[in-house]
């Protein structure tokens, strides 16, 4: 534990700088595939060239998301403790939500097949990208009690724009909208996605700059 307190938010800019790096490389050995219109999950599929590789790479980051909560609760334990350990609880359901469930269960490649992995994964990475919305709004009321005017003025509109692009992404699965065709759903996904992680990368670069001044 002291290890992942010592270097988790080092495990953390890595698991981030991973996520998005991970299509832009497994694209080159997917043939056809399209960073605007194709979701990431889709080098994970039954039959993708990329599968295997998809998967070990997910639970691997996954890995390093929920081995970084321990240095999030640690950096603002002292602010306040109970929004600290909720905001390191819900990096945690991402890593496991999007990162590890998505890499341990399939997504069938037909969207109209519906069985019991496609619903998991479909809802354990939903149920990710929310709690990352969540710790984007803890973050936000931790800076704003520890008077940090940058973070408090930035926050609310990364908030903001990842919550539209998440809106985008996820309109055909929302059944009163669903019937508004929404095209380029790779590219809102990952919109969303950098949204998400940057009050992350930027609490992260700021906490190990931070301790660097004081050691």
């Amino acid at each position: 534990m002291k290890f992942l307190k010592e270097y988790g938010f080092y495990l953390l800019l890595l698991a981030i700088i991973s996520e998005i790096a991970l299509p832009f490389i497994l694209a080159k050995y997917y043939p056809n595939y399209s960073q605007i219109n194709d979701l990431i999950s889709t080098f994970g599929e039954t039959g993708s060239p990329t599968k295997s590789a998809f998967k070990i790479w997910e639970i691997i980051n996954g890995v390093l998301f929920v081995s970084s909560a321990p240095a999030i609760f640690e950096r603002f334990k002292e602010t306040n403790p109970q929004l600290a350990f909720v905001l390191s609880i819900m990096v945690v359901l991402f890593g496991i939500g999007d990162c590890i469930i998505t890499g341990v269960f399939d997504r069938a490649a037909n969207s109209s097949e519906v069985d019991f992995t496609s619903l998991l994964h479909n809802y354990a990475s939903g149920a990710g990208f929310v709690a990352l919305l969540i710790g984007t709004l803890l973050l936000f009321l931790l800076y704003r009690q520890e008077s940090n005017f940058p973070m408090t003025v930035l926050l609310p509109f990364i908030f903001v724009a990842a919550l539209i692009f998440m809106f985008l992404f996820a309109m055909p699965k929302i059944p009163i909208i669903s019937q508004f065709q929404v095209s380029h759903r790779g590219l809102w996904q990952r919109l969303n996605l950098w949204f998400l992680y940057l009050p992350y990368f930027i609490s992260a670069l700021q906490s190990l700059v931070a301790k660097s001044k004081i050691t």
